[in-house]
């Protein structure tokens, strides 16, 4: 959830794909490509070139947000000593489908 387009982009692609449990927060994004240009007074632009569709439904990714199959937070307190809870719950997850 700390990341934006490339982030959205993997997760929701992961998702679609059906790999696996997508397991976390909710990310935001846009899943759009686009290119920066600049001016000759310094000032700099981005214009979106691509956008990347959802397969289903052909509605672009713009102004989505993936959602978990799995909700997990990781809680202030928790990660500062150095736990993921998102990735424990993860491996939680593929030990059951790998029957370990």
């Amino acid at each position: 959830e700390g990341n934006y387009s490339d982030g959205h982009c993997f997760a929701w692609a992961y998702q679609e794909m059906g790999i696996g449990p997508l397991i976390g927060m909710p990310v935001p994004g846009t899943c759009t490509f686009g290119g920066g240009q600049g001016l000759l007074d310094g000032i700099s632009y981005g214009i979106p070139a691509r956008g990347v569709k959802d397969t289903t439904t052909g509605r672009f990714l713009e102004n989505w947000q993936t959602e978990p199959d799995i909700e997990v937070r990781n809680e202030p307190g928790v990660v500062d000593r150095g736990r993921d809870q998102q990735l424990e719950r993860a491996v939680e997850e593929l030990l059951q489908l790998v029957g370990g």
